[in-house]
């Protein structure tokens, strides 16, 4: 008796390896922290440098630029990507890179107040994106107070690696609570 064919055997093997070869390529969304910005530079360059960092790990143009879910350039600096554990772990390893770990979508915002919302009203001088965000001085020196919001403070969202010194112009306190000791107060 013959054994299978193989123009059946092959076709199958084919597809068990694409199978298992996608599957170790799972991508999850990625945020890259890179730091403070220095006031420097325009968004479009800090957005210019964000792709190319994500060509450095990725196959082509195109792919990077399709991976880039969100540029953070406002307030800090570093961006939302598509990403392998793979690609994650080779910016992290870069220099200009302080920090790249798995973002976790846990709620949906309920605001309309974004800085798309913002600037939709364009050639208005006070909106321009470049004049607010020098106006802003890029987010130094904010101070952003969390009452009672049920968002858990050892959540990576609120790590202050990488951040400067507290304004001192801060007079507030870490204030301890059910469940809340002072050690879980940043800085």
């Amino acid at each position: 008796m013959r054994g299978p064919s193989p123009y059946l055997v092959l076709p199958v093997f084919f597809l068990i390896f694409c199978f298992t070869a996608s599957c170790s390529e799972q991508r999850r969304v990625y945020i890259v922290y890179l730091g403070q910005h220095n006031g420097l530079r325009t968004g479009q360059e800090i957005l210019e440098d964000h792709h190319s960092l994500l060509r450095s790990v990725k196959n082509s143009e195109e792919e990077a630029l399709n991976s880039l879910v969100y540029s953070y350039k406002h307030s800090i600096n570093g961006f939302a990507a598509l990403l392998t554990e793979e690609e994650a772990a080779k910016l992290s390893a870069m220099e200009e890179v302080v920090s790249a770990f798995p973002g976790e979508a846990r709620w949906s915002p309920h605001t309309t107040r974004s800085w798309e919302f913002i600037i939709q009203e364009e050639g208005l001088r006070g909106w321009e994106m470049e004049w607010m965000t020098s106006k802003a001085k890029l987010g130094k020196e904010v101070i952003v107070g969390v009452v009672d919001s049920g968002v858990w403070p050892e959540s990576q969202s609120f790590s202050d690696a990488g951040m400067g010194p507290i304004p001192e112009r801060w007079k507030g306190i870490c204030q301890e609570g059910d469940a809340f000791e002072s050690l879980n107060c940043n800085k």
